[in-house]
């Protein structure tokens, strides 16, 4: 038997009240992974998010030189949330980094459930735009923060490169 105090915390559902937390618990459904299990890899069809309960989840994208992770995500995280807005295939792969276990939200079921309820659509439409700008806030940063090493670190020491 899970715990369901998990939703509470998950900055997707935390602003929902005791009963659409009750529905969203109503579709999804509990996984687990042992460690190293492949969740879903880049490409795969976008069918669901998923939150995770227990233990640690990998982002990780594959490069000419191996993996690369991009994230580890532990409880209380969510990933898999761009299927919802896009229907895409999954643009990395996830892993479990250790025993993990995760509630899947079918994206066809959250679906249903959004276009029937509006203020339940509205609370989590808006934690997601709340979550994906602070994750695109953080990549500009990285973004900037390489761009800076790159023009006046330890690439040309004479000063910055040109910028086209």
């Amino acid at each position: 038997m899970i715990n369901t105090a998990f939703l509470t915390h998950s900055p997707l559902f935390r602003n929902l009240d005791e009963t659409e937390r009750a529905q969203i618990l109503i579709i999804g459904q509990v996984r687990t992974y042992k460690e190293g299990a492949v969740i879903f890899r880049e490409g795969d069809p976008g069918d669901g998010l998923f939150i995770v309960v227990k233990g640690s989840v990998r982002i990780s994208k594959q490069s000419p030189t191996g993996e690369e992770a991009l994230a580890v995500l532990e409880p209380h995280a969510y990933f898999g949330e761009m299927a919802l807005i896009d229907y895409s295939p999954r643009a990395a792969d996830a892993l479990a980094n250790e025993p993990t276990e995760l509630f899947f939200v079918p994206l066809r079921e959250l679906r249903t459930l959004i276009e029937s309820h509006h203020q339940l659509a509205l609370k989590i439409l808006y934690s997601l735009c709340e979550v994906l700008a602070k994750r695109l806030r953080e990549t500009n940063d990285r973004y900037m923060s390489i761009f800076t090493i790159a023009q006046w670190g330890g690439a040309n020491p004479e000063g910055p490169l040109p910028v086209p």
